[in-house]
């Protein structure tokens, strides 16, 4: 079972997709990256813009109480933009979480929370999987989607990244 060091490296793994896939974004144009695109979310702005929503909703509103910018949070995706709005929400949300994650004690993952869009509650260490494996399925989407515009995507996998955040350029 994943222990609180574990999550701490998977999130410092997960921040660094985020920033790397809003960087890409934002240097798209903004018809692109805002067209629909028939996707879960439709454009790329708004799947990343849900990705972000569930990091806030699920480590933020509920295992701590409140969004990271309650404001931003409440938007519709459809009245965001633009990617380079996000980045501000992208940033709290990683300051909220990070601070959270630095505090964090092996007892408190089997605390059980209660996201409000859920029946019943579940184990945080629950909601940090929960999180950590729905943004790598949103990203693929992006990624798919990235490739159908030929724009090659940020680098993605685990060992590829943790090099790169080691300052390692590899190859792997």
């Amino acid at each position: 079972m994943a222990g609180v060091r574990d999550f701490r490296e998977v999130f410092a793994y997960n921040w660094r997709v985020l920033r790397d896939f809003a960087d890409a974004l934002a240097k798209l144009p903004a018809d692109v990256v805002a067209k629909d695109r028939g996707a879960t979310y439709g454009s790329m702005k708004n799947i990343f813009h849900h990705i972000l929503s569930v990091h806030d909703g699920w480590l933020n509103v509920t295992a701590q109480g409140a969004s990271a910018d309650p404001g931003m949070r409440e938007k519709d995706f459809d009245e965001v933009p633009s990617v380079a709005e996000l980045r501000g929400y992208l940033e709290t949300i990683i300051a909220k979480e990070g601070s959270f994650l630095a505090k964090l004690k092996e007892k408190d993952l089997d605390r059980r929370i209660q996201p409000e869009w859920k029946e019943r509650p579940h184990a945080l260490r629950d909601a940090l999987a929960q999180v950590t494996l729905e943004q790598a399925h949103h990203t693929g989407e992006l990624i798919a989607l990235l490739w159908q515009v030929d724009v090659e995507p940020p680098e993605m996998t685990w060992i590829d990244v943790r090099l790169l955040m080691k300052g390692d350029l590899g190859p792997s």
